[in-house]
């Protein structure tokens, strides 16, 4: 059972949950990052993007991610964060929090499906069905002000095309392609219990890291590392949880811990 109701008024919905945001929605476009940025750096305030498809949709360290029209909910959120702000890792972590309990929400009627896949997807029985970036803007001539732009891709409905063979094996998706629902609505829906989120548990970073650590997909797991440096080895160790600054903690098999802030790591299969 999905739990939607149409809207056809976005903006409304969210300045009547007390949030001032701009919204403009895109049958097609580059990248809703992009698009975000674009409005940021010439207006401020907070604006909101989603579009029906992204023909240069980016992931982690340049990658392409895939954006086929029609089958998913691509959006990117931009507002100011302060001259304060070093922190993109953990506005990720809390916009993963916000986008699996609106999944849960909206797809699965309340009943708990989602997982996080440190930091920035979401995974349900294995694949990955939504990946987040979350990038920095600086403002040298403002103070230094820093604004943001969390980028959010998730996979709704089975498209109908070939998958590209990358993500075959990894990718999954909501629903099948002959789901019968009403689209537009389920992305609504899913868009405003995303943002309402985000902004909920941006103010009860506590709760919001009780959440993380609850639906992490990788404690327990034994993992491979792999850190980008120079002459990386790509350790293995196993996972056995997430700090307070959302950094993931393994344990090496000489019994050594270490706090991971990058980097990126896998399951192996055992």
């Amino acid at each position: 059972m999905l739990n939607i109701r149409k809207t056809a008024d976005i903006e409304g919905e969210l300045n009547r949950a007390g949030l001032d945001i701009r919204y403009f929605h895109k049958k097609t476009t580059g990248s809703t990052n992009e698009d975000a940025a674009d409005y940021i750096r010439k207006n401020g305030g907070m604006v909101l993007v989603t579009a029906d498809e992204q023909t240069k949709g980016r992931g982690r360290r340049g990658r392409d991610f895939y954006s086929p029209k029609g089958s998913g909910l691509y959006l990117s959120l931009g507002f100011d964060a302060g001259a304060d702000f070093a922190n993109t890792a953990g506005m990720t972590a809390v916009a993963g929090v916000a986008v699996a309990l609106a999944i849960d929400s909206v797809v699965f009627d309340g009943s708990s499906h989602s997982l996080i896949k440190w930091v920035n997807d979401i995974y349900i029985d294995g694949r990955k069905v939504c990946g987040i970036l979350s990038e920095a803007l600086t403002d040298a001539g403002n103070g230094g002000h820093v604004s943001v732009i969390v980028g959010i891709g998730i996979n709704l409905f089975e498209p109908s095309e070939d998958i590209p063979e990358d993500i075959r094996n990894k990718a999954g998706w909501l629903m099948r392609s002959d789901c019968p629902k009403d689209r537009a609505a389920i992305r609504d829906a899913l868009t405003l219990e995303i943002i309402r989120n985000f902004f909920r548990y941006m103010n009860e970073p506590g709760k919001s890291l009780e959440i993380y650590r609850a639906r992490s997909f990788l404690t327990g797991c034994t993992v491979r590392i792999n850190s980008f440096k120079e002459g990386n080895s790509q350790d293995r160790a196993r996972v056995i949880g997430i700090d307070d600054e959302y950094r993931l903690l393994v344990e090496y098999s000489d019994g050594s811990v270490e706090a991971l802030s990058s980097g990126e790591v896998s399951v192996v299969k055992e």
